[in-house]
C-alpha cells in the first residue's frame, strides 16, 4: 500500500467549509485600486480585502470533481533535461531550466555538451542539437488539443489547467503586452486557447498556471533589456500613476486580466509569488476583479493560496487565503480548508527527457495515490511534461488510461465522496456517500482469512458488495463493539485497489 505517511505528513483537523474559516487577522489597508480592475471591484460583490476575500464559496463542483490534471508546457521541455533529485522535496524540475543554466553544474555542463553555448530563448524558435544533428524547437506540431481532451475524458478528468505563463516568461496564449508569446514566436498558434476551446467542448473545466514572478524580464528584474529575453515589449503607464516600464502595474496585472477577461478561466493557479508579499503583487485586487467578473457571468470559480510570502509586515497566504491550499509531492498541512495533491507521475513537473523509471510511480501506485488523497478530503492533480512537438511522454498516456480504466469500475467511490468516519483501515482507506447511504472500502492489503474486518465505528449494513463484480453478494456481520466484518472474495479483483460498497441504514456511529 502506498501510504500518504509514506509522502506527506498530515495533521488530524476535519475539513471546514467557506464560511467556517477563520477570518485573517491582518488586513493592511488596501493599495490604490489599479484603474483597469476598479470599476469591477467597486462593483462587488466582493471588495479587495481578505476579510471580503475569504467569504468566497468553493464551488461544489471543484469539490465533487476530486480528480484534475495540469500540465507544464514551454520552451523549457525542448531540452527537457534535469539531474536526479536536485532540487528541494527530492524532486527534479526540469521546467526550471534556465535558472539551472546559471546556477546547477550538472545542467551547465549537460547544455555545453548537447547545445553547445546557446542561449535559452535559442530553444523557442529553434536550435540545433549536437548529439542528433537536428534543428529542434518549440514548434508543438503535432499537437492537437482534442486528441488532448479526448484521452483526459477516458481518463475521467473532470478539470485540467496549464501553464500560461511559467518563471521564463513565455506565454502560450496570445498576448497584448509582449510579443514573447506563442503566437509571435515558436508555435504561431495560441495553445492555451485550442486547449480551452477543446476542453469546454467536452465538460472538461478549464484553468490556468501563471508565475507572478519571471526571472530574467528586464521589467521585474531592472536589468537592461538584452539579446536573451526575446519579445520584450516596453511597457506603457497602464496604471496611469505617471511612471512607466512598471512590472506589475503595467505588465503583470493588465496580463491576468487579459487572461481572465479572455479566457473565462474557471480555475487560477498562481505561483513564483515568494520574492515579496502580497501587496506588492496587488494579489487583493486581483482576486477580487476574478471573483467579480465571474460572479457577473454567472460562473462558479476557484483560485488557489500562493499570493505573497511574509514580507512587508504580511503572513505567508499559503494555506490562509485562497479557496484551497495547493500543495506539491509533500505537504505539512491540517485540513481545516479544501487541499489539492499536485504532482508528476515521476519526479519533474516539465518534461524531463532523463527522468528515472525508479522515479515514477507505478499503476498501482498511482491508483493508491488518488485513493489515499480523495479519502482525506483532497483533490488529485496529477501533472504532464508535453514534449516539444506537442505529444505525450508514453509513461503518463499509460497512467492516465489506467486511472480511466479503474475509475469506469470504481468512479461512485471517488467523484462526489467525502472522508469517512472510518477514516484509514489496516486494509486501505475509507470513503462514503452520506446522501446516498453508501460506504467504500478501498482494499489494497488483502486481508487472510477472507474476512475484512471495519474497526472505529458502528454501522448497519443492509448489503454489501464489490463494485468490480455489482451481482455478487458479500455476507456482513456485526463485531463486538460495533465494527463490521465482510466476507471477501478468495484474492483481489483489482491488482491496485478493489472497492467494497456497503449500503447502510441510519447513521454512522464513531468511537
Amino acid at each position: 500500500m502506498l501510504l500518504l505517511s509514506t509522502l506527506l505528513t498530515f495533521a488530524a483537523a476535519p475539513q471546514a467549509d467557506a464560511a467556517a474559516r477563520a477570518l485573517p487577522t491582518e488586513d493592511p489597508p488596501i493599495e490604490r485600486l489599479h484603474p483597469m480592475l476598479a470599476p469591477t471591484i467597486r462593483q462587488g460583490p466582493f471588495d479587495a480585502r481578505w476579510a471580503s476575500l475569504v467569504g468566497h464559496p468553493l464551488p461544489s463542483w471543484f469539490q465533487d470533481s476530486k480528480v484534475g490534471l495540469s500540465a507544464h508546457w514551454g520552451p523549457y521541455c525542448v531540452p527537457g533535461w534535469t539531474p536526479r533529485k536536485d532540487t528541494p522535496y527530492g524532486v527534479a524540475y526540469a521546467e526550471w531550466y534556465w535558472q539551472w543554466m546559471q546556477s546547477n553544474q550538472a545542467v551547465k555542463d549537460h547544455h555545453r555538451t548537447v547545445w553547445a553555448d546557446v542561449a535559452y530563448d535559442a530553444f523557442i524558435d529553434g536550435t540545433k542539437n549536437l548529439e542528433t544533428g537536428e534543428t529542434v524547437g518549440f514548434e508543438a506540431e503535432d499537437f492537437d488539443a482534442d486528441a488532448w481532451m479526448e484521452l483526459f475524458e477516458r481518463a475521467g478528468v473532470r478539470y485540467f489547467f496549464i501553464t500560461a505563463k511559467h518563471h521564463d516568461g513565455f506565454c502560450i496564449f496570445e498576448s497584448d503586452f509582449t510579443e514573447r508569446d506563442a503566437v509571435d514566436m515558436g508555435p504561431r498558434r495560441d495553445l492555451f486557447g485550442e486547449l480551452v476551446t477543446a476542453a469546454r467542448r467536452r465538460g472538461i473545466r478549464v484553468g490556468l498556471y501563471y508565475s507572478f514572478y519571471e526571472w530574467f524580464n528586464p521589467a521585474y528584474t531592472g536589468n537592461p533589456a538584452h539579446a536573451d529575453y526575446a519579445g520584450f515589449t516596453p511597457l506603457a503607464d497602464r496604471d496611469l500613476d505617471g511612471k512607466d516600464g512598471e512590472y506589475v502595474d503595467d505588465f503583470m496585472v493588465p496580463q491576468i486580466k487579459e487572461l481572465i477577461d479572455r479566457y473565462h478561466p474557471d480555475l487560477l493557479c498562481f505561483d513564483g509569488e515568494w520574492e515579496h508579499g502580497y501587496p506588492h503583487w496587488r494579489a487583493r485586487q486581483i482576486l477580487a476583479y476574478y471573483y467579480n467578473q465571474a460572479a457577473e457571468r454567472g460562473q462558479e470559480v476557484v483560485a488557489n493560496d500562493r499570493y505573497g510570502q511574509k514580507k512587508e509586515g504580511t503572513s505567508d497566504t499559503r494555506g490562509v487565503y485562497g479557496d484551497f491550499y495547493h500543495v506539491e509531492y509533500h505537504a505539512d498541512i491540517d485540513r481545516t480548508k479544501p487541499w489539492s495533491m499536485w504532482r508528476g507521475f515521476g519526479n519533474s513537473y516539465g518534461y524531463n527527457r532523463n527522468e528515472h523509471p525508479g522515479n515514477v510511480l507505478t499503476i498501482p501506485q498511482t491508483i493508491q495515490m488518488l485513493v489515499d488523497v480523495v479519502s482525506d478530503n483532497g483533490n488529485i492533480e496529477f501533472n504532464l511534461g508535453p514534449k516539444a512537438d506537442g505529444t505525450l511522454a508514453a509513461f503518463e498516456v499509460e497512467r492516465l488510461e489506467a486511472i480511466g480504466a479503474w475509475l469506469d469500475v470504481n468512479g461512485e467511490a471517488i467523484y462526489g465522496t467525502r472522508k469517512s468516519p472510518f477514516g484509514a483501515q489496516g486494509f486501505g482507506r475509507t470513503t462514503y456517500d452520506a446522501a446516498g447511504k453508501r460506504l467504500y472500502l478501498h482494499v489494497d492489503e488483502w486481508p487472510d482469512g477472507g474476512e475484512l474486518e471495519l474497526t472505529g465505528g458502528a454501522v448497519e449494513a443492509r448489503r454489501a458488495w464489490p463494485l468490480a463484480r455489482p451481482d455478487t453478494a458479500l455476507e456482513t456481520r456485526t463485531l463486538p463493539g460495533g465494527g463490521l466484518a465482510i466476507s471477501l472474495p478468495a484474492a483481489p479483483l483489482d491488482p491496485a485497489v478493489t472497492v467494497i460498497a456497503v449500503e447502510y441504514a441510519g447513521e454512522i456511529e464513531e468511537r
